[in-house]
């Protein structure tokens, strides 16, 4: 499962909490209406190789329970938009 958590740099606030299984999932029911709400929800994961991220200000690896707590945080806070 692949899962991407963008924060605001100036504030922390949650700006893409996005799933890639959650998308495959709108694509393949070809439900261009739910995707396009998603997307505009909850962001879009990036395609490709991440790279370069590591150079970003605050960029950093963060432990496995550290992002679940983002990212559920995250996900409460852009689903109540």
């Amino acid at each position: 499962m692949l899962r991407q958590v963008d924060l605001r740099d100036t504030d922390g606030a949650p700006v893409t909490a996005a799933s890639l299984d959650e998308v495959r999932r709108y694509q393949e029911r070809a439900d261009v209406d739910t995707a396009n709400r998603y997307e505009q929800r909850y962001g879009r994961v990036a395609e490709g190789r991440l790279t370069g991220w590591e150079g970003a200000p605050h960029a950093g690896a963060i432990p496995a329970e550290e992002f679940e707590r983002v990212w559920l945080d995250a996900r409460r806070n852009l689903g109540a938009m």
